[in-house]
């Protein structure tokens, strides 16, 4: 019996929350016994009370029913506000030790292909109680409920037994078959829901965009905000349409439930009545027999608390397929297979892409069939290439947040996918151009680089002075501490070509610390042109002896590198230094020209627009 019920669903959840507090789970339990049996206690107390009053003209057995009647009350109100206190407690201690390990096991695969994986996305929304609003801890906190209103039920059956067996049974039999259609509704109703989680994922993103912050410039200069509501309501209401579909369709088996389970309890009560008026019955007993009667339906019906129950336990569990998802299978599910060997101080010589193959899911043609190029160690290498050409793909595959789906890439002819990726990626300093603004500090922002050295104060000025974000922190209200978000108190929000200043004192932060490879993917496109040219100079001067790639579509920047090539179709079909290119008049050649002309055009149109008093006169 005890292992029957430790293999019950529920029990998981406070098995988990034994795990998380021990002494605040008992504490709990103890509260939901000891709430679970008061209701029956107080039903038994007051027959007494009225039993001895109606029996009696006198004597000591009406004050102390009276007296039970009041301990027992007085122990209700105060036991009310504990059970909730500690309930709430033990909710958010134990929500944020599933977020811990939520965020554990989507953080801990080195690559990137399972966090964006549709159904991993939805299996997130899921074990973090998005779609039906019950988390696990939440689902704790109910179960609590649950089991009382179960303990209690169950004492006023034991009543009710006690004085006719067969009546305690009879109710039993009405009330298993009402419980168990009312929850296979249930059961219905949240399989609507969890079967369209991508549509309602969708809906909760555009409820986000009308609600952030971050987006609520492009929502009003746009006039998108009654586009969102009316978009978020379309999608929502598409959904719950189908929820109250099945709802309406169960409301005469719901009337028929009621029914059965009514004219059985009355059946109860009616002969109780008879033989309370016959005498047979003592009064007190009848008024205790009809208070449990009227006490144990509570458990005939399947209702909110027992769906939150569910809910949560579905949180849990796709939780807890993540884990295992990740812990057994997580290198391969994000794209990054193994690998155990030291980074050491590569590379030395060159890091070759041999044959490689890559595509992204979902897409038909792959975004390099067959990529052939070698990148000398110690030397600056420019990318450039029309978008969509595989540019930045490339920077993904070289940092190894992706493994080549054929061919190989090599560092001093080593394959990658042999060297440790969490080593490999202490090798590589990244800003892409999509980079992160970290709405923390700026000693965050520039320290995330080389968490290991955060504390090295001197590398981090040195670092943010030689990326020109020295100035920017310096005229910040608490330097270094403060906040870089105007959400924050005392934060302040940067300019687009601050918080690129910030993101490349990180790469240099992370070049100060032993990163031996440099990637630039375009993370100074909010910077003029005079700009991005001053800080992609000092980075080649700075980083001399790095391997460092640059990937930019500003030719004034990318000549300075030491060798470019030219991407077209996943397929490097020019490579050589910028005087080269120019000279053999191919591909890199027309764009270059295309680009200077515009220059050439902009500065000619202002020369005469001065010079004859404007075009526009």
């Amino acid at each position: 019996m005890v292992m029957r019920a430790l293999r019950w669903p529920a029990m998981r959840l406070i098995a988990r929350a034994l795990e998380v507090d021990r002494r605040l789970t008992c504490a709990y339990v103890a509260c939901i016994v000891v709430g679970g049996a008061l209701p029956p206690a107080f039903t038994v107390a007051t027959g007494a009370l009225v039993g001895a009053v109606s029996g009696a003209a006198g004597g000591a057995r009406p004050w102390l029913a009276f007296a039970a009647l009041g301990a027992l009350y007085l122990i209700q109100r105060l036991l009310a506000p504990i059970q909730q206190d500690v309930g709430n407690a033990l909710s958010r201690r134990f929500d944020e030790a599933l977020t811990e390990q939520l965020m554990t096991a989507m953080s801990a695969p080195p690559g990137l292909a399972h966090v964006e994986d549709p159904a991993v996305l939805d299996a997130i929304a899921r074990a973090q109680g998005a779609l039906l609003g019950v988390s696990p801890g939440g689902a704790t906190l109910q179960l609590g409920w649950v089991w009382m209103q179960r303990l209690q039920g169950a004492l006023a059956l034991a009543i009710v037994g006690a004085w006719r067996w067969w009546a305690a049974l009879a109710l039993v039999a009405v009330y298993a078959p009402a419980y168990a259609a009312t929850r296979w509704h249930w059961h219905h109703v949240t399989r609507v829901i969890y079967g369209r989680t991508d549509e309602l994922r969708r809906s909760y993103y555009l409820r986000k965009l009308a609600l952030s912050p971050d987006i609520a410039k492009e929502t009003r200069v746009f006039g998108l905000a009654g586009w969102l509501v009316e978009r978020y309501r379309a999608g929502w209401l598409a959904v719950m349409r189908e929820v109250w579909r099945l709802r309406r369709e169960g409301w005469i088996a719901a009337v028929a439930v009621f029914a059965l389970v009514a004219a059985a309890e009355a059946g109860v009560a009616l002969t109780a009545a008879r033989q309370a008026v016959s005498g047979e019955l003592a009064v007190g007993d009848a008024v205790t027999l009809a208070g449990a009667i009227a006490a144990a339906a509570i458990v005939a019906f399947f209702h909110d608390l027992h769906f939150a129950v569910g809910a949560g336990l579905d949180a849990l569990g796709k939780l807890d397929e993540l884990k295992r998802s990740t812990a057994q299978h997580g290198a391969r599910a994000s794209g990054v297979t193994g690998g155990a060997a030291s980074a050491g101080d590569l590379p030395r010589r060159a890091i070759r892409f041999e044959g490689v193959r890559f595509g992204y899911a979902g897409r038909d043609q792959p975004v390099f069939a067959a990529l052939d190029l070698e990148i000398e160690a110690g030397r600056s290498l420019a990318i450039v290439g029309e978008n969509g050409a595989g540019k930045t793909t490339l920077v993904k595959l070289l940092a190894r947040l992706y493994d080549p789906e054929a061919g190989r890439i090599t560092v001093d002819g080593t394959d990658l996918r042999d060297i440790a990726p969490a080593a490999w990626h202490r090798r590589v300093a990244a800003i892409f151009q999509d980079f992160v603004q970290f709405e923390l500090s700026a000693e965050d922002n520039v320290g995330f680089g080389a968490l290991h050295r955060r504390g090295d104060r001197e590398a981090l000025a040195r670092a943010a002075d030689q990326a020109g974000a020295g100035a920017v922190i310096g005229r910040l209200a608490a330097g270094w501490q403060t906040p870089l978000s105007r959400q924050v108190s005392g934060g302040t929000q940067l300019s687009g070509g601050e918080w690129q200043r910030l993101a490349l004192a990180r790469a240099l932060f992370a070049v100060q610390a032993g990163a031996g490879v440099l990637v630039l993917d375009e993370p100074t496109a909010a910077l003029d042109v005079r700009g991005e040219a001053e800080v992609y100079e000092r980075f080649l001067e700075l980083t001399r002896g790095v391997t460092t790639i640059v990937i930019s579509h500003r030719f004034s920047t990318v000549r300075r590198a030491d060798r470019i090539v030219v991407l077209e179709h996943g397929a490097v079909v020019e490579d050589g230094s910028h005087d080269a290119l120019v000279a053999a008049g191919g591909r890199y050649a027309e764009m270059y020209a295309l680009q200077a002309a515009r220059f050439t055009d902009a500065a000619a149109g202002e020369g005469s627009g001065t010079a004859g008093g404007g075009r526009d006169a």
